[in-house]
């Protein structure tokens, strides 16, 4: 036995330390058995949705905000399909977008999580999240939350835009945009059950029901999710010594998506609700705030009215009606702080309600057989709390009453928008837009953006400009000390990117990108507090490369990032690793049964302040193996092992907050059933 446990942990050490090795292994082990195999596999193609010379027909609808094709977009545009959600075991949007290249994460393991995109640390304000087109940003700070509460269960695909796209998008849009397309009603006909439990609590049960009925052109897509952990063991020195032995961290989510279509008419509703503890944003351990049974509780409610009209193939208008409420409810409790000697204890509850309702009209024109027109209008009314409305009680142990209605800030925003594609010639195309936004709290802005595509039998290439920006919110100017005199950042990018298919199974691509943020927004701490200041410009030189190799029961990828972001004086920006690489390989062994084995390098990088009590400021690399092992039975079942962090790697990601650096998650596994009707 103690021969076997000595064994076990040298091949973990050497897995480590081998990170980058067994990355390329996972690539190459998919074309060298498919070669094996020799074709005699025709049976297992049901498990290729489209070989690689396809990929560049796939439509999208993100970029443009009409349908295009893949390869005529001027930018770099990936998608995860519902097939990788569910054979790779996702349960989070972070984690569908983290075997993607030019993706580093703030994961705190608490209330929220963040997402980096091409070298940029922000409070997740500067990417923007659509769910079926609409915005889902929270309202007050502009930023979106990860997590869980995303209801990953009834996603068709996921379309995710690098770079500045706010020529389409406006505000936010600076580092990318992030769409979660949800099933229509003829994807998800008939009923799906799941159930899934796990490490660290996991509990997750979901249903999506589906009708179409064609002689009527009217359908029905219904889905709803309940999800909850305990994300991590983060107790004492587990934790790095940031929280006491009596912490507890949770988080409970729930989901519901209806889509109802209808002819030209698609009526849409998406609800996430969010519960989580709020013990991991600052450090406890040695302070008066207690690190248990405090709480966070937000709501986002999308609800839309589309109206598709099609003339002909050669026009068509869209008009959308929506309404996004994203509200920080009033039972939320994130600060309880004990009795001392320099008086009692309290309890304090937070409340903050947003609203908006917007208008959005485009028309989609082909002038001509090489020309082209989309062009719209966006008409929105926002109401926005002016900040959090805070109640106190007079005891840690007693709640404190509900928070009174917070002043609320009303704003207007008009914009109209028009992009133009040029087809100069069979292979060269021309794509050139702008945006112009006026908005009562921000003023008059511009944001243009061009590129020209080349594509030519198994080569494509792209060159593209664009700008883009992000107005400060009330969340910027009244957070912690406040800062009433914040700028818009302003970004500037350029980028090139190629890619070529030396086969039908194996596509190679790159891009090279500089992106330059003025008036960058960044914590300023002062003393025990902070305040959001402009510092200065963060200019980042970028690199992503990735091969796709797919052929009957096989499929691998490999992708590496390279990012150089520093401030305006050339020094380190702080959060963002030179270095990243995800590989992974599913192999089927039968119709019914599969496995896919994906590795992440997360490199070293830089922190905010030197980690606990030693000058070292920065967080270490490390290499990250998880596994999932699916099995369709008969009958409609489905069974699926998932196992996360399979070497119990011990890793962390960067903090901007008290605590020294976030410990991830320890090894843990999930079993999940699910049914079809």
């Amino acid at each position: 036995m103690t021969t076997n446990i000595t064994l076990i942990h040298t091949l973990k050490s050497s897995f480590q330390r081998t990170g980058i090795a067994l990355l390329m292994a996972l690539f190459l082990a998919g074309p060298l058995a498919a070669g094996r195999a020799g074709g005699q596999e025709k049976s297992f193609d049901d498990l290729i949705n489209l070989n690689l010379n396809e990929l560049a027909d796939v439509v999208v609808s993100t970029p443009s905000k009409t349908s295009q094709k893949l390869n005529d977009i001027p930018g770099t545009v990936r998608i995860i399909t519902a097939r990788q959600i569910a054979d790779r075991g996702y349960s989070t949007l972070d984690e569908a977008l983290s075997d993607l290249p030019g993706m580093q994460f703030r994961d705190i393991n608490g209330y929220n999580s963040y997402v980096f995109m091409r070298g940029l640390p922000s409070q997740n304000n500067l990417i923007l999240v659509l769910v079926d087109g609409v915005q889902i940003n929270e309202l007050n700070s502009g930023g979106f939350y990860g997590g869980g509460h995303y209801n990953l269960a009834n996603v068709e695909r996921i379309e995710v835009v690098y770079g500045p796209t706010s020529a389409m998008y406006g505000t936010n849009a600076v580092s990318g945009v992030i769409n979660i397309i949800t099933k229509k009603p003829a994807d998800s006909k008939g009923m799906r059950i799941s159930s899934l439990a796990g490490g660290f609590g996991a509990r997750q049960h979901d249903f999506v029901y589906g009708h179409y009925d064609e002689k009527n052109d009217l359908g029905l897509n219904i889905s709803a999710m309940f999800k909850s952990t305990k994300k991590a063991d983060l107790k004492g020195a587990q934790g790095g010594g940031n929280w006491s032995d009596s912490m507890d961290n949770f988080e409970d989510d729930s989901a519901i998506d209806a889509k109802v279509l209808h002819k030209r008419f698609t009526f849409g509703l998406n609800y996430q609700n969010k519960r989580t503890s709020y013990a991991t944003k600052e450090k406890t351990f040695g302070t008066l705030f207690k690190d248990f049974d405090t709480s966070w509780r937000i709501n986002f409610l999308n609800a839309y009215v589309k109206y598709d009209y099609h003339k002909s193939n050669r026009w068509s208008w869209n008009s959308t009606l929506y309404y996004r409420d994203a509200t920080v409810e009033d039972d939320t409790l994130p600060l309880i702080s004990m009795a001392s000697a320099a008086g009692p204890g309290y309890q304090e509850r937070w409340y903050r309600p947003n609203h908006l309702i917007g208008l959005e009209n485009r028309l989609n024109r082909d002038l001509s057989r090489r020309l082209s027109l989309v062009m719209g209008t966006v008409s929105e009314r926002e109401s926005l709390s002016s900040g959090f409305s805070k109640s106190r009680s007079g005891s840690e142990s007693v709640m404190p009453p509900a928070p009174q209605e917070p002043a609320m800030l009303n704003n207007g925003l008009s914009s109209v928008y028009a992009q133009l594609q040029l087809r100069l010639s069979d292979p060269v195309s021309l794509t050139a837009g702008a945006r112009f936004d006026d908005s009562d709290t921000y003023g008059k802005v511009a944001t243009p953006r061009v590129g020209l595509v080349f594509n030519k039998d198994r080569f494509h290439a792209k060159l593209s400009y664009a700008e883009a920006y992000r107005a400060p919110k009330p969340w910027d100017y009244s957070d912690g000390l406040g800062n009433p005199g914040l700028t818009p950042e302003e970004m500037k990018a350029v980028e090139f990117g190629a890619g070529y298919s030396f086969t039908e199974n194996l596509h190679g691509g790159f891009s090279i990108y500089r992106n330059t943020l003025a008036n960058s927004l960044v914590r300023e701490n002062i003393g025990a507090n902070w305040r959001w200041s402009n510092i200065g410009r963060i200019k980042v030189t970028g690199i992503e490369g990735d091969l796709e190799y797919k052929k009957n029961k096989w499929k691998s990828y490999l992708n590496y990032t390279y990012t150089n972001s520093a401030d305006q004086d050339g020094s380190e920006v702080a959060e963002i690793s030179p270095n990243t690489a995800n590989a992974g390989f599913q192999y089927a062994f039968t119709r019914r049964l599969n496995l896919d084995l994906r590795g992440q390098y997360l490199g070293k990088r830089k922190n905010t302040h030197p980690i606990g009590g030693s000058n070292d400021l920065h967080v270490g690399g490390a290499f990250i193996l998880n596994g999932t092992l699916n099995f369709s039975g008969p009958d409609g079942y489905d069974f699926q092992i998932s196992a996360r962090n399979i070497f119990n790697k011990e890793y962390y990601h960067t903090s901007n907050s008290s605590v020294s650096a976030y410990r991830q998650p320890q090894s843990y596994i999930t079993v999940k059933a699910a049914k079809q009707f």
